[in-house]
């Protein structure tokens, strides 16, 4: 007996094309989770918003090679958090595609395992799954699912018949995955970069194609990605940050080029570093600015600066690889600083995202 308060007629009108399934598709949508952050490997690391640690870069840059192959889209949505932007800029990045940030698809910041009864399905050797959560029954589940929802329904309402990629987490993409498949009570472990995909046939209704693909890393070596030197292995593939690394921004050395930048910057700037000497001189020279950019090819060096920056929860700094052109607006930057030697950025290019002639400092590395 069919549902009396399903309606038929609210089935969506998506508009539907032949893209050689052997059948009509309308949306498409793919799920893929941030790579390897900070927090996924340094244990003692209390940071709000980490990035991608080396791995997690070679990851990001693999699963964005490989969607550009093999899944081609024509829109890439990302929490506004840094793993899964700097994740979502590699995808985008691979098809010439700009990356459109959602509020809502966040990760969860608190854990809600003791609102769960035993019996809840991420325990299910308990047994049971006859229990729904409810507001009442695990408000911050709900809560957390409730968000996460509703940004989903306004990525299939805005790019309806579209094919969608969307990098978040594994607890954002745990809630979509089990709403996708019909499902208040499942639970899902997303691999760092596995990708699941949806999409909606002519038959009008939600298909699952796979869930946690992840053949672009077969031949990725993690040990070609090894973590800063002084921080220590604890076991199971986590690591410790030695107490003390940073006591001050004073501790921190500068290129000594590039140390009366440390004066001259005032609150209000915005400063670029392409191809930095080192991790530490962007951070060191950049405390006073607004925003700092740090962008490199050096996947060891951004894991290095990203550490010092999480340890030193100094959120105006942000270390992105070298993506080019850069993904930043118009005369965005007061200062862009750049080694003498570097031509992989253009004169133009740099001249496009400086607010003037002067603030391009050039220095012999």
């Amino acid at each position: 007996m069919m549902d009396p308060i399903f309606d038929p007629h609210d089935v969506p009108d998506i508009p539907l094309e032949d893209r050689g399934y052997g059948y009509l598709v309308g949306t498409e949508l793919f799920l893929i989770r941030h790579g390897q952050s900070m927090t996924n490997v340094f244990e003692n690391l209390m940071a709000y918003d980490p990035n991608l640690t080396a791995l997690g870069w070679a990851q990001a840059l693999r699963v964005g090679a490989y969607m550009a192959q093999e899944h081609p889209v024509d829109v890439v949505v990302s929490s506004p958090l840094r793993r899964a932007h700097s994740t979502a800029l590699a995808v985008a990045h691979a098809q010439g595609l700009e990356v459109i940030t959602m509020a809502g698809l966040e990760e969860f910041f608190a854990p809600f395992y003791d609102e769960m009864p035993l019996h809840h399905p991420t325990r299910p050797w308990w047994g049971r799954s006859g229990w729904t959560p409810t507001p009442e029954g695990a408000p911050g589940f709900t809560a957390f699912r409730d968000r996460v929802l509703a940004a989903l329904a306004e990525i299939l309402e805005r790019w309806a018949g579209k094919r969608i990629c969307v990098v978040s987490h594994g607890g954002s993409m745990g809630v979509i995955t089990a709403a996708m498949v019909g499902s208040q009570q499942l639970s899902v472990w997303q691999h760092n970069t596995g990708i699941s995909h949806f999409l909606w046939p002519e038959w009008k209704r939600w298909m699952v194609m796979y869930i946690n693909r992840r053949e672009h890393l077969l031949d990725l070596n993690e040990a070609d990605y090894p973590h800063p030197p002084e921080t220590e292995p604890v076991g199971n593939g986590f690591y410790r940050i030695p107490e003390g690394l940073i006591q001050s921004w004073s501790d921190l050395p500068a290129h000594p080029q590039l140390a009366f930048l440390s004066n001259r910057l005032r609150r209000t700037d915005r400063i670029l570093f392409i191809q930095p000497p080192d991790p530490l001189t962007p951070l060191r020279v950049s405390l006073r600015s607004r925003t700092a950019v740090i962008l490199s090819d050096d996947l060891q060096l951004l894991e290095a600066g990203e550490l010092r920056r999480a340890v030193l929860n100094a959120n105006h700094i942000r270390y992105q690889y070298l993506f080019l052109p850069l993904p930043y607006p118009n005369a965005y930057f007061d200062y862009v600083v750049i080694p003498e030697e570097c031509r992989q950025v253009g004169e133009e290019e740099i001249a496009r995202v400086a607010k003037e002639t002067a603030g391009a400092i050039r220095y012999r590395a």
